[in-house]
């Protein structure tokens, strides 16, 4: 049976004994790909899996300022771009970390695979009666919810007699600890794959390593944002798979951080991080609601299947 207090991505299936996994990793890497020949266009792009591009929300809400693009030499807009006529070349040069060494190992080894393996922060129950007892009856088809929103907002506490019942099924109300963000790594030195006849502008020499130290951050942030105190509608909307709240200050982040960069991001890069920022939406919704409502239930897997996490 699964615990409501275990590791929260770790009882969904994205990582193993605490390490991100290679299918989860593989992942990453095939919707960069997938996002690159197929466009973002109207911020619903990618491939079928990546499902909260193109059947929930756009990402981002909005297109972003025209840039002129180094890799198809039009404008178009920043998030929103047109399909990459040279994604089939860039996909043989991507699964391959020897001929991509350093896009795989800022990309997927580093910031994919530390932000995952630090989000996996071990459930808590401070609603757990009143939303998913799956965690404890794992047999239950489906999940009962009751809505007693009145008795949670007013800080009521259950009685007596249902704590003592809980703790005798291992069961405590404990308020969440949200994780804490890795120490950055050194940063290695990115440049985007060599293309034939396309020359790259320089990017600033600062920047991109704030950038990626941002991106580190960006789930905490977020987790500090929305987890505090513990809120029964953000439980509700989540459950509900109303994202985007979670989604917009994401993206209000991710603008603030891109702002030196902007003329100066090839396609891949743009591609590479919104891949990461749809993952951390995602890993922050199910870590979320396992902080709220126990790991390994119902509900964080229903959050972690519809964001197209797992």
């Amino acid at each position: 049976m699964s615990s409501p207090y275990g590791p929260i991505l770790t009882g969904v299936g994205l990582l193993q004994n605490g390490k991100l996994s290679d299918a989860a990793r593989a992942k990453y890497v095939s919707e960069v790909l997938a996002l690159l020949a197929t466009g973002n266009g109207n911020g619903k792009g990618g491939s079928p899996s990546t499902k909260i591009f193109n059947s929930l929300v756009a990402l981002p809400p909005t297109a972003g300022p025209s840039i002129f693009n180094v890799t198809t030499l039009k404008s178009e807009p920043l998030f929103w771009f047109d399909p990459d006529p040279l994604a089939a070349m860039r996909a043989t040069l991507l699964v391959d970390k020897t001929k991509t060494p350093i896009w795989n190992a800022i990309f997927p080894d580093l910031l994919y695979t530390s932000t995952a393996e630090a989000l996996d922060a071990n459930g808590s129950t401070p609603l757990f009666p009143l939303f998913d007892v799956s965690v404890a009856f794992p047999n239950l088809k489906g999940f009962p919810i009751a809505l007693p929103d009145l008795a949670v907002e007013s800080n009521v506490l259950p009685p007596p007699q249902l704590l003592i019942k809980l703790a005798s099924l291992g069961i405590q109300l404990s308020i969440p600890t949200p994780p804490i963000p890795p120490i950055p790594p050194a940063l290695p030195n990115f440049m985007p794959p060599a293309l034939p006849g396309v020359t790259l502008p320089g990017l600033p020499a600062l920047a991109l390593p704030n950038l990626l130290i941002g991106l580190i951050k960006l789930p905490f942030d977020l987790i500090v944002q929305l987890v505090a105190p513990p809120s029964v509608s953000l439980v509700i909307d989540l459950i509900s798979f109303k994202f985007d709240a979670v989604v917009n200050l994401a993206m209000n982040i991710i603008v603030e951080l891109l702002a030196d960069l902007i003329q100066a991001l090839p396609k891949l890069l743009i591609a590479s991080i919104l891949i990461y920022v749809k993952d951390v939406v995602a890993m922050v919704c199910t870590v979320l609601v396992g902080l709220l409502t126990g790991a390994g239930g119902a509900l964080t897997k229903s959050v972690a299947a519809a964001t197209g996490l797992i």
